[in-house]
């Protein structure tokens, strides 16, 4: 099994533990330009170590992804191979899919004493005086009544 990232996170541990030293080492002297220096130079370092090794890390995971991943298209083209190799076999009949939702109301305007009620599906309901006739689309609707360019 591979180690991937191993060496980065390595020297992001050694960044990150000079980064320590270097703000333990500069505490006694902070008053003194040289201590601040020190201080933030370890505490920038102990920062930029923290950072390589979690980049380390990333770089172990996707290392073991990379090695997976050959060996899944390996599978995938030996069972292609393998179908067209078996005889030929009666398909089983795919489950049937569930039944459509009923359409659901978008809209209802009134006109001229009918309601006109517009469905998700494109289709349109007229209701007049109790009566209710359901069109496809509002161009079959237009198309029955001869109104509006139809």
């Amino acid at each position: 099994m591979r180690r991937y990232g191993l060496g980065v996170i390595f020297l992001g541990l050694a960044l990150a533990l000079s980064g320590a030293y270097g703000m333990w080492s500069g505490w006694d002297y902070i008053q003194l330009e040289r201590g601040w220096s020190l201080f933030i130079g370890g505490a920038t370092a102990v920062s930029g170590g923290v950072v390589t090794i979690a980049l380390g890390r990333a770089i172990g995971v996707l290392g073991r992804i990379a090695d997976k991943v050959p060996a899944t298209q390996a599978r995938a083209a030996a069972d292609l191979v393998e179908d067209a190799q078996a005889p030929q076999q009666q398909q089983q009949p795919v489950a049937a899919t569930p039944p459509p939702k009923p359409p659901v109301e978008v809209d209802r305007y009134i006109a001229s004493g009918s309601v006109y009620v517009m469905f998700s599906d494109g289709s349109v309901e007229v209701q007049t005086d109790g009566a209710a006739r359901r069109y496809p689309s509002l161009a079959a609707l237009r198309a029955d009544t001869g109104v509006g360019g139809g």
